[in-house]
């Protein structure tokens, strides 16, 4: 098994998912987020950003990277084939999943509506990048 990894790629990858997450939350869904989550905008800033955006740069790395290895089992993924599997990810895995949890622990379903396709939309921009820097 051949899992040649282009490591710029995944950084640029990690990069815009993250980058998405700020816009995300901080910009087209904040108010709907800070609604759900019962918080002010005033509360959230005076939290700061701390140890979560550290754990979430590393989180996204390792989404990524997961990424990455899954492209390299196909011969020589394209733009849609990276696309294509993260948003398959993001919905099959990370959505799936967040809802379920979401639903046990008794949490507003926009939450997990909006991280499902937060992160759905981040490894399928991933994905495009992922495919394309080959």
């Amino acid at each position: 098994m051949d899992l040649d990894v282009n490591w710029l790629a995944v950084l640029a990858g990690t990069a815009a998912h993250q980058a998405l997450g700020a816009l995300w939350y901080g910009v087209a869904f904040r108010d709907t987020w800070l609604r759900a989550m019962g918080k002010t905008p005033e509360e959230i800033q005076s939290e700061g950003p701390g140890a979560e955006m550290a754990f979430g740069a590393v989180a996204s790395l390792l989404s990524v990277l997961a990424l990455a290895v899954l492209l390299t089992f196909g011969e020589d993924p394209t733009v849609a084939d990276g696309v294509a599997a993260g948003a398959l990810a993001g919905v099959g895995f990370v959505a799936a999943s967040t809802f379920m949890n979401g639903m046990y622990e008794q949490k507003p379903p926009v939450l997990s509506a909006l991280f499902g396709a937060y992160y759905t939309v981040g490894l399928a921009a991933a994905g495009a990048i992922l495919g394309a820097w080959r």
